[in-house]
């Protein structure tokens, strides 16, 4: 029995649901909630950011499931053997890690960038007072559609991910 890896993949596996759960929470409730508000979404925003720190959440869960998914590969696949790496599990595993680290960049560098510049409209929103001018709407429409079509894409990549990681032993 391997504790070291039973514990790697207990480590990958638990971080990587609290990730992909938390990302499709997001993209599916919170992210058009926040939409649905208008001017009012920058509350939630300033909670789940401010006080919840949820950036902090993502970037630990995703942090852990990659490192923890790389070091797994790198026992798996021997140091980077090539024979390992191109068999059919390697492709697999490594379209999964690919996907699953292009996801962590992003998420980890863009996400949290847009919510701040959300956030920053919102408060330019706030500082004026009274009804948004149209100018602001637009920035603020438009701000929203970039963290939606990001969650989109991390969303994407972390499905690939998981489909590919929970098929490679099999396929």
């Amino acid at each position: 029995m391997d504790l070291l890896v039973i514990g790697l993949r207990l480590v990958h596996i638990v971080s990587g649901v609290a990730w992909v759960g938390g990302a499709a929470l997001f993209f599916f409730y919170i992210e058009p909630t926040v939409t649905a508000l208008g001017p009012d979404g920058e509350k939630v925003i300033d909670e789940l950011v401010g006080r919840r720190k949820v950036p902090i959440y993502f970037a630990v869960a995703s942090t852990l499931t990659v490192l923890g998914g790389a070091i797994l590969y790198w026992r798996d696949s021997g140091g980077l053997q090539l024979s390992w790496i191109t068999s059919s599990s390697g492709l697999f595993f490594t379209i999964g890690g690919i996907a699953a680290l292009i996801a962590w960049l992003g998420g980890n560098l863009l996400i949290p960038k847009t919510i701040g510049e959300l956030g920053g409209v919102g408060a330019e929103i706030k500082a004026a007072g009274g009804p948004p001018s149209p100018e602001l709407m637009g920035r603020m429409h438009a701000v929203q559609e970039k963290l939606r079509r990001i969650g989109l894409v991390d969303l994407v990549l972390l499905t690939v991910a998981v489909v590919t990681m929970a098929a490679a032993r099999y396929i």
